[in-house]
């Protein structure tokens, strides 16, 4: 993996943690998640004219996206709900990229041992910033949400690799999810909550399209980047933004630095750096 690409992914995981933030700020989570698609839904928009349609083989792989994540935006608006972001944010992308990983072993892929082993210190550093968040003592809902989450990002994060390698053209692959995914999960919300949705949107309509177009750059590059590396490789790569997040949480929420979240953004670094030697 070049330097450049390398740097390219930091930069989404920044942007990635920013838009998670925007999400926990929020009085109504689930709210903010739709406010969030629907400031990706009206950028994309505006890209598909210049872009080329994805062939037919990836259309299959952009509806179960689809599916997967509206599903991932309940949960996610769940789990901030219920527990800190730190706990959350933490457990939820610190289980993903090791669950990619096994998921695409199942499949009969490969992957080299050096670029195992780095997701393996990679996570691990993430795992300990969770195990940091766990002595607040964060009740076992909020646990059993987070892990529902990573499984489902473990899963979309697969299915769009796979499937923007099908497309012929990354971003073209993004900019369709974007558009897409709005209409299932703005149906739910409305069904459920109809008239508060709308007047809660008038009240925070920047925070959330700023929130979309920070999801749909992060996002974005990611999908494009697995089309230039290993789908794994750029899944972990990602997770560092769980050092984002814990620098944003002090800054902005005002948690405490503590030792074992120091030792767990060395892990996490060691782990950036083996991947990008692997």
């Amino acid at each position: 993996m070049s330097t450049s690409l390398l740097l390219l992914i930091l930069a989404t995981a920044l942007l990635h943690a920013t838009w998670n933030l925007i999400i926990k700020s929020g009085d109504n989570k689930l709210f903010e998640t739709g406010l969030l698609t629907a400031g990706g839904f009206f950028l994309c928009l505006c890209l598909l004219p210049f872009l080329p349609l994805p062939r037919p083989e990836a259309w299959p792989y952009l509806a179960i996206s689809c599916l997967c994540h509206t599903v991932y935006y309940i949960y996610l608006a769940g789990t901030y709900e219920k527990v800190d972001l730190c706990l959350g944010y933490t457990v939820m992308r610190g289980t993903a990229p090791l669950l990619t990983s096994l998921f695409l072993l199942l499949l009969g892929n490969s992957l080299s041992l050096p670029a195992f082993g780095g997701v393996l210190v990679l996570c691990s550093g993430i795992f300990c910033l969770a195990c940091d968040a766990l002595r607040g003592g964060s009740g076992a809902r909020g646990i059993q949400y987070s892990l529902i989450t990573a499984v489902l990002i473990a899963g979309y994060t697969l299915l769009d690799g796979l499937g923007a390698r099908q497309s012929g053209d990354g971003a073209s692959y993004a900019c369709w999810l974007f558009v897409l995914k709005m209409v299932p999960l703005t149906t739910y919300i409305l069904l459920r909550y109809k008239r508060s949705y709308w007047q809660y949107a008038r009240k925070r309509p920047l925070p959330g399209l700023l929130g979309g177009v920070a999801c749909v750059i992060s996002y974005g590059i990611a999908i494009w980047a697995m089309t230039k590396a290993p789908i794994p490789v750029v899944a972990a790569l990602r997770e560092t933004s769980v050092i984002f997040g814990m620098l944003l949480s002090i800054l902005i929420l005002h948690e405490k630095l503590t030792v074992l979240r120091v030792v767990a953004v060395l892990l996490v670094a060691a782990g950036a750096a083996i991947l990008k030697l692997a």
